[in-house]
């Protein structure tokens, strides 16, 4: 008896949180065996900082100043534009990228059949693009402190405090406008016209901040400034109208 009623029993529905992770899961196992975009954003990246790295005079330390004709501006600031003009391409390379497998295979569609509300959908995504987002990062930091001589092992845990704050307002914005951008004909080229100009913001605090932190500041330093105030805002903001954005993006 109690062997039938178990058997009759139809298995429990799984969650919201557990749909969503198992679509992340599945994008990165995607990504784990077809290779097609993490590779392309490691190699970009080593690319451009390599060649910035001969741009800089070869005995310049953190604190010097570099002329760049109107005037001149600390190595530091220098640096920490170098930083995320490369995750920010790079990052765009992988969104353009991800998304374009995903039509190319027809896996698309029937995502969107998916018995999971559209929001979780996008959180599904753009966890997958954080976490890519994230090894690039790894890879690219130690990079930075050898070629440009950044030593950041006193500060490494607030610097990484505010990478997490820009990734997540950076994947919210590219998860959008990459899933937008794939429904036209020049997807490569209209991903960066629709996302840099949202992500301006975004960025422009990053490098405040990260040439304060290059600079020696600390914790308290950084979170008094108005840029860090600006970079919660806009994660909140993105992840807010991305999550609701979304269904009305995938549906066209």
């Amino acid at each position: 008896m109690n062997a039938s009623v178990a058997r009759a029993t139809p298995p429990k529905e799984l969650g919201f949180v557990a749909k969503t992770m198992l679509l992340a899961r599945k994008d990165l196992l995607v990504e784990a065996r077809g290779k097609e975009t993490l590779p392309a954003m490691l190699a970009f990246s080593f690319a451009v900082v390599l060649m910035l790295a001969f741009t800089l005079p070869a005995d310049s330390s953190i604190r010097a100043e570099i002329d760049i004709g109107p005037g001149v501006v600390p190595l530091h600031q220098v640096l920490a534009g170098f930083l995320w003009v490369t995750v920010l391409f790079a990052g765009l390379i992988g969104f353009a990228r991800g998304v374009e497998v995903e039509r190319a295979e027809g896996a698309l569609d029937p995502l969107v059949l998916a018995p999971l509300d559209r929001s979780g959908l996008f959180a599904s995504k753009a966890i997958s693009n954080l976490l890519s987002i994230v090894v690039l990062e790894i890879f690219l930091i130690p990079l930075f402190g050898l070629l440009f001589g950044v030593n950041l092992q006193r500060d490494w845990f607030v610097l990484w405090v505010v990478i997490i704050l820009v990734d997540i307002g950076f994947v919210t914005v590219g998860t959008l406008f990459s899933a937008l951008a794939a429904q036209t004909r020049s997807r490569e080229l209209m991903l960066p016209i629709l996302a840099l100009p949202v992500l301006v913001p975004i960025f422009i605090a990053a490098t405040e901040l990260t040439s304060d932190l290059f600079a020696g500041a600390d914790m308290g330093t950084v979170a008094t400034r108005g840029w860090f105030a600006i970079l919660v805002a806009s994660d909140v903001v993105f992840a807010v109208v991305g999550a609701l954005a979304f269904e009305f993006v995938v549906e066209r």
